[in-house]
């Protein structure tokens, strides 16, 4: 009888040791362990490796019941279940400006592939393709290649909104009527974390973009044609979605 209730504590420890609950944070980051305790909007955990954290209920977005650790020992480290790249679909328009003429409206639409995981840090870096189009006169139409750097602050992201700076620095290709030349953005606003690590980003933003243009000069009753160096401004809203 004694040997029967050794066998059956014995049995249970196993039980209890091979499986698990999965808590996944709205950073899309992921624990195994198990739940200590549960209130007061606040969970406690304890990994498989003996590590405690403790969340406050807001930032868990899911928890999973009865995991396998044989399956899922790469989630005991957040680091590992981050995927190393992403992609991100970059929007932006507003305002757009030429030394010397009229003003008008520009848009972009990029589209960035990099890694976001920097240093062990949550820091995009990648690079982009995208379209530009400045609608002054005439106009404008250029196809950018740039380096992308996105940081969010602070630069691990642990709670569902944040602040992001991105910044991109390329060049870009002109259309017929202009000649390319660099091209280069800032943007800072709001990062809002989503389900399965996907992020979206809102913020202000202004770009530059260089260019040679030409122009027509009226001297007497002849027209002349030469062609300027010149730099066109856009200052609008910009809208990332990181998938």
């Amino acid at each position: 009888m004694r040997h029967s209730l050794v066998h059956i504590l014995l049995l249970l420890l196993f039980a209890t040791s091979l499986y698990a609950e999965r808590i996944t944070l709205r950073s899309g980051k992921q624990l195994t362990g198990t739940i200590i305790a549960q209130t007061d909007g606040v969970l406690l955990l304890q990994t498989t490796q003996g590590q405690r954290f403790q969340f406050p209920m807001e930032e868990v977005l899911n928890i999973e019941k009865d995991i396998q650790e044989a399956e899922t020992d790469s989630t005991t480290n957040p680091e590992k279940t981050v995927r190393p790249v992403a992609f991100r679909i970059a929007v932006s328009g507003g305002p757009a400006a030429v030394s010397g003429e009229k003003c008008g409206g520009m848009t972009t639409a990029e589209l960035q592939i990099g890694t976001r995981q920097i240093a062990g840090k949550d820091i995009f870096l990648g690079g982009s393709v995208g379209y530009a189009g400045a609608f002054l006169n005439p106009i404008a139409h250029f196809i950018p290649l740039q380096a992308v750097v996105a940081v969010p602050i602070p630069l691990e992201q642990t709670k569902k909104y944040g602040a992001e700076v991105n910044t991109s620095l390329g060049y870009a290709f002109a259309t017929k009527g202009n000649k390319g030349g660099l091209t280069g953005s800032l943007a800072a606003g709001v990062r809002i974390a989503l389900a399965n690590q996907k992020a979206l980003f809102a913020g202000a933003t202004a770009q530059f973009i260089q260019t040679e243009r030409e122009r027509y000069t009226l001297i007497g009753n002849e027209t002349y044609t030469h062609s300027v160096g010149t730099t066109v401004w856009l200052v609008g809203a910009k809208i990332i979605i990181q998938l």
